[in-house]
């Protein structure tokens, strides 16, 4: 029974850590030689970078959907950010999570009194328009164009 528990746990183990080393070996390769070339002396710092972005790596392909936001629209974000950082997967987790917090505080934003309703969809889809998919300046421009409304009309 001892070596049957032993048994299991050994190959719990290395199903384990293959599943936590699943990044292809050109990822790999391509990620340490961007940090060894960029910080040649500075091998702490080699060794922080390259592990984050192997991390982030790992969690971009487990990555597959997120809470509040449509499939469609969360596929169209990573796609975004994959094309414009291919071997930065820090960048790409970084943008994509605010990316996503935006388009939720989008979909829950309301006008503020003060601010009426047609006014308020107006702002919300002309920049919508202007800039399909990027929730994050969507938000700051609305925020500010609120801001701005209030403020004039005081």
């Amino acid at each position: 029974m001892k070596k049957l528990i032993v048994g299991v746990c050994v190959v719990a183990l290395t199903v384990a850590s293959a599943i936590a080393q699943s990044v292809p070996y050109s990822v790999e390769q391509r990620i340490k030689k961007i940090y060894s070339e960029k910080y040649p002396d500075n091998f702490t710092m080699q060794k922080v970078l390259i592990e984050d972005q192997l991390e982030s790596y790992r969690f971009l392909q487990r990555w597959s959907s997120e809470s509040g936001v449509p499939q469609n629209v969360f596929s169209k974000i990573k796609a975004v950010y994959a094309q414009k950082y291919p071997n930065n997967y820090t960048m790409q987790k970084t943008l994509i999570e605010d990316q996503c917090a935006s388009y939720r505080f989008l979909q829950s934003y309301t006008p503020p009194a003060g601010v009426p309703y047609d006014v308020f969809n107006n702002l919300k889809r002309k920049y919508a328009a202007k800039y399909p998919y990027n929730f994050t300046i969507q938000k700051t421009l609305v925020q500010d164009q609120v801001q701005s409304y209030l403020e004039l009309h005081r």
